[in-house]
């Protein structure tokens, strides 16, 4: 099959994922931001058309960058927790991005912010070698 035949074909599986991410998300996501996530995380080899594109359209500074948590609404708390209590990382973060080609390719990335650490957490530290339980997983 020809590479132009397979990605026709494959288009519709790209659009599904994208609309996931930005669901899975929330709305400070941008449909082109998270298109360019998933051709990146899907299709590497697109690496050129994704850094095209955003040369194309020049956002804000390049790299993943995140939001504060205390300008969001009680709800979108809330729905961050909830997500992070079953996941552990954010959507984005389960892509496993590279920071590197993310600002390489220009791209701006708006990411979670890290929710406020409750007050008896503060002191607790894992021990050496601790690896989280939760370690990210791929989106499909």
């Amino acid at each position: 099959m020809k590479l132009h035949t397979a990605r026709w074909f494959l288009a519709p599986v790209r659009q599904l994922r994208t609309r996931r991410l930005m669901a899975r998300h929330g709305p400070t996501l941008s449909y082109d931001t998270a298109w360019a996530l998933i051709t990146l995380h899907s299709a590497p080899d697109e690496t050129t058309l994704v850094r095209a594109w955003a040369r194309e359209n020049p956002g804000a500074a390049p790299g993943i960058h995140y939001d504060h948590w205390h300008t969001l609404s009680q709800a979108e708390q809330q729905r961050r927790l909830r997500w992070l209590r079953r996941h552990g990382h954010s959507p984005i973060q389960l892509l496993q991005p590279d920071a590197d080609l993310i600002h390489s390719t220009g791209l701006h990335v708006l990411d979670w912010g890290r929710p406020p650490i409750p007050a008896d957490q503060h002191h607790a530290t894992p021990p050496p070698g601790h690896k989280p339980a939760n370690s990210p997983k791929r989106i499909r």
